[in-house]
């Protein structure tokens, strides 16, 4: 709902019960009791009590408390109404407390200027976000993340007007206060509209101060595109593809609205943010333990606990949490495949088999478990009882590429060259550039044991794709290939370990080496 900034209400000269003439600035706007119908019981008494005091105070039949004091309440009336996205009446609030208050009118501005981004109106978002700052300065305050929110949000509110000079002077100033990745960030989608060249820098550095961040990996995508690099454009998109996290902003003044919620669910929501979309797992341990503390027979909390835990390397703790999953559900394969994690970090491969395998019979359609249950068979050394797993999650699922991979790898590694050779031309004509495929692809087409299904053509495309050192022993399969071992056993000289000099040396063809040994 669009939030007006005119029109200012003039309440005066309000009668008290039996308190005689109440004088409330002019200015000041009355606000309703909004309708929480879709709430639940416990949002919706706080916001009842927070409204209807102020509504009492607007009436005259409650005590007016000095302005300074009715400047919080209503301040904090508003955050609760923002909290829950009653965004208009959250600006009233934030208008009043400012009114009344101005000298403390930090937090109030700063609240106001995102509910204004919410509603679309950036100029006047911008107002605030200026103010914010003004008073920060004057108040001498000493939160940086605060600070540096303040110019951040001014910058990305100027770039969403395409005011490139004033984004960048904020941005500037956010990085002023401290180096950070979203600042950088920020830098660099200015200069991505005006030259894609110069953003290369400021997205890398974005990139090295938390690496693998997908949001950058896609702009990076976006400037070499514009530049004409297909190459490193393709790079960033497939590492966008591989997932990962979205950048994120420390706010100590929006994280206190947030805090506002403290349903089970609105715990389990804030949660989950912080652990897959941001990689924030102190703040996911954080929420998802006060929402066991209202939820304690909540397996979708002990488990996602468990799992961020586990992405901090506190496996004893995320075990526990993964053994109370089930306690409550004895077959829950997200806890049991967990816990296989936790077992093959612990260098126990054989416990980690049995409790992946116990996963997939807990639940067959799962793809993503039963890829995980053959890594660990291909880890263990058996890559023939993986490639039945594989085979099912490529008859559903074609394109899967880290599957269709394995798979090639494991019917090669068993000598089953023909079925091999044609999953490969699969891969390779979906993943053209893929370097371990191509590895795959030489070995596959130059040493099958029948050499009417050697292509050596065909391996020797797939050669000049390669780098090194994958291409030194690429090389070898070549030439052992075409029968030509003393070049092969040249080509293995070269390298510091060769599990297939022997063999060359005694004119055999070369066992195949899994790419992740590079």
């Amino acid at each position: 709902m669009r939030v007006l900034l005119f029109s200012m209400l003039l309440i005066t000269s309000i009668t008290g019960c039996n308190q005689g003439t109440i004088e409330i600035p002019a200015g000041v706007r009355p606000i309703t009791q909004p309708e929480l119908s879709k709430l639940d019981s416990e949002a919706q008494g706080k916001i009842k009590f927070a409204c209807t005091s102020l509504i009492q105070i607007q009436a005259g039949t409650q005590v007016l408390p000095e302005l300074s004091k009715l400047a919080a309440q209503y301040g904090q009336a508003g955050m609760l109404l923002h909290a829950y996205a009653i965004m208009d009446q959250a600006a009233i609030c934030y208008q009043n407390a400012i009114l009344l208050d101005p000298d403390e009118s930090l937090r109030w501005h700063y609240l106001l200027a995102h509910v204004l981004r919410e509603a679309n109106q950036m100029p006047e978002a911008i107002e605030h976000f200026n103010e914010a700052e003004r008073i920060y300065t004057k108040l001498g305050n000493q939160q940086p993340e605060l600070h540096q929110a303040i110019y951040y949000y001014l910058g990305d509110t100027h770039l969403s007007l395409h005011q490139l000079d004033q984004a960048e002077s904020a941005f500037r100033k956010a990085l002023e206060v401290e180096e950070s990745a979203i600042a950088y960030w920020g830098l660099g989608k200015v200069q991505l509209a005006n030259s894609p060249t110069d953003a290369i820098t400021p997205f890398q550095s974005a990139l090295k101060l938390v690496p693998g961040t997908r949001t950058v990996h896609y702009s990076l995508m976006m400037a070499y595109n514009k530049m004409g690099n297909r190459r490193q454009a393709q790079f960033h998109q497939q590492e966008f593809d591989k997932g990962g996290f979205e950048l994120f902003l420390s706010d100590p003044i929006l994280d206190s609205v947030e805090d506002l919620k403290t349903t089970t669910a609105a715990l389990r929501s804030r949660g989950d943010a912080a652990l897959f979309t941001y990689g924030d797992f102190p703040t996911a341990i954080r929420h998802y333990t006060s929402a066991l503390e209202k939820s304690p027979k909540d397996t979708s909390l002990h488990l996602n606990l468990g799992l961020a835990k586990l992405r901090m390397n506190r496996l004893g703790e995320a075990s526990e949490h993964f053994h109370d999953t089930l306690e409550i559900n004895p077959k829950n394969s997200r806890a049991l495949t967990n816990l296989g994690l936790i077992a093959a970090a612990r260098n126990d491969l054989t416990q980690a088999l049995s409790l992946l395998e116990s996963a997939v019979a807990a639940e067959p359609s799962n793809h993503e478990i039963r890829q995980q249950l053959a890594r660990f068979l291909v880890a263990d050394g058996q890559s023939a009882e993986a490639i039945q797993h594989l085979q099912k999650i490529i008859e559903r699922s074609p394109a899967n590429q880290p599957a269709l991979t394995m798979l090639i790898f494991c019917l090669l590694a068993n000598d089953r060259f023909e079925e091999s050779q044609l999953h490969l031309e699969t891969a390779l004509a979906i993943f053209p550039s893929d370097q371990e495929l191509a590895f795959y692809g030489v070995f596959g087409f130059a040493t099958a044991k029948e050499e009417s299904q050697r292509d050596i053509t065909r391996a020797k495309q797939l050669f000049t794709q390669l780098d090194r050192p994958q291409r030194t022993v690429a090389e070898g399969f070549l030439f052992a290939g075409q029968g030509l071992f003393e070049e092969a056993v040249k080509v293995a000289s070269q390298l510091e370990q060769s599990e297939n000099l022997l063999r060359y040396q005694n004119q055999q063809l070369p066992v195949l080496i899994h790419y992740s040994e590079f």
